[in-house]
């Protein structure tokens, strides 16, 4: 940039717009695209790239990365952006049209509530089964093994029928061996 170019400006501290935008974008992601049940670190994200890398795709550096997640810089490459795309499995579209950007925001916090949700019912199972007495788990155990034979049918030779109160022995089929 000329003299004549940065007069007026507030020098190279001066934060672009842009690059905060994407930075923010990519910031979602980390905090939201979470398969190992953490957030990924920047060296997962560049070697991840790179290993789905065919020749001639770009490469991108962890010091690269940090300053787009930080915001402080621009102008990523289509390729950046596809390979970063690729990696969070999102379409290169969420860096930059905020119409996408939103649709998928929508959808990463709508799974990220459902597994946050499936996490707490776990965990609020799994306290109520700590508290049960002897009695309740034998219970639990009971119905469960009723839901699965109603399920699967009657276990020949098994103690409790077809796993329905009060059913005794089954009537056999018409023409079946055994009658």
């Amino acid at each position: 940039m000329s003299e004549s170019e940065t007069a007026g400006t507030e020098g190279p501290s001066r934060p672009d717009p842009e690059a905060e935008r994407l930075g923010r974008r990519l910031e979602y992601l980390f905090t939201y695209v979470q398969p190992f049940g953490r957030r990924y670190t920047l060296n997962e994200v560049v070697d991840g790239i790179r290993a789905a890398a065919r020749p001639g795709d770009p490469t991108l550096s962890t010091g690269r990365l940090w300053a787009l997640v930080k915001g402080r810089a621009g102008n990523p490459t289509v390729g950046t952006l596809r390979a970063l795309g690729d990696f969070f499995g999102v379409p290169q579209a969420y860096f930059i049209d905020d119409e996408v950007a939103d649709r998928v925001t929508a959808q990463l916090a709508l799974v990220a509530a459902m597994r946050a949700n499936d996490v707490r019912s776990v965990a609020l199972r799994a306290a109520a089964v700590a508290t049960m007495s002897t009695h309740g788990v034998d219970t639990v155990r009971s119905l469960i093994e009723r839901s699965g034979l109603i399920e699967h049918g009657p276990m020949e030779n098994g103690p409790i029928g077809n796993g329905l109160p009060g059913a005794g022995p089954q009537p056999e089929e018409p023409g079946s061996a055994h009658g």
